[in-house]
């Protein structure tokens, strides 16, 4: 009975140790990706409040998933796509569909003092979603078209299509006065 007891208690610190292993991990790698995905959902939703709920959601799915990365690229293009569909899940809503609410102030688009972005995020929120996001991986997190067509499952030319699009569309509404 004594054998019994002694491999439990091995068990049981087997388990605590795994368990703190494992809250490590997470900790980690919602450390080193939340400001991405609070910037990606706040991109979609255009508010912090949903925003900030759609984060906690994704990262409650990456606890509850089993799933092993090849990398940490892999691990952020993962937590990218899951946070995309979590905010296209949202605005699927019935109760979001007569809400707008757009805090202006809370995240900078570019970060450059040079230029007043408060009338730049106005106009980008006009924008439809998806061409926000693609606007924001490309320039502001740096992906190739390539790389956001393979993480949002889309044809290239769909990309290419709808960054060329938003420019567009942002150039006629910006008109003449920035030159960036």
């Amino acid at each position: 009975m004594m054998k019994r007891s002694v491999l439990r208690a091995e068990l049981d610190c087997a388990d605590r140790m795994s368990s703190d292993h494992m809250n490590s991990h997470i900790t980690e790698v919602y450390d080193r990706h939340v400001e991405i995905v609070y910037r990606v959902c706040f991109s979609i939703l255009g508010n912090s409040q949903d925003a900030e709920d759609a984060v906690q959601t994704v990262f409650v799915k990456f606890m509850e998933s089993k799933k092993s990365f090849i990398d940490i690229e892999h691990e952020k293009a993962w937590l990218i796509v899951t946070a995309k569909n979590q905010c296209f899940d949202f605005h699927r809503k019935w109760w979001k569909k007569k809400v707008v609410d757009y805090d202006l102030n809370t995240v900078g688009w570019l970060g450059t003092d040079s230029f007043e972005y408060s009338d730049l995020e106005e106009k980008l929120r006009k924008l439809p979603a998806t061409h926000r996001l693609i606007l924001y991986l490309h320039y502001y997190e740096g992906y190739k078209l390539i790389e956001i067509a393979d993480m949002l499952d889309m044809n290239i030319n769909t990309v290419k299509t709808r960054i060329r699009s938003a420019k567009k569309r942002l150039k006629l509404e910006i008109g003449d006065d920035y030159r960036g």
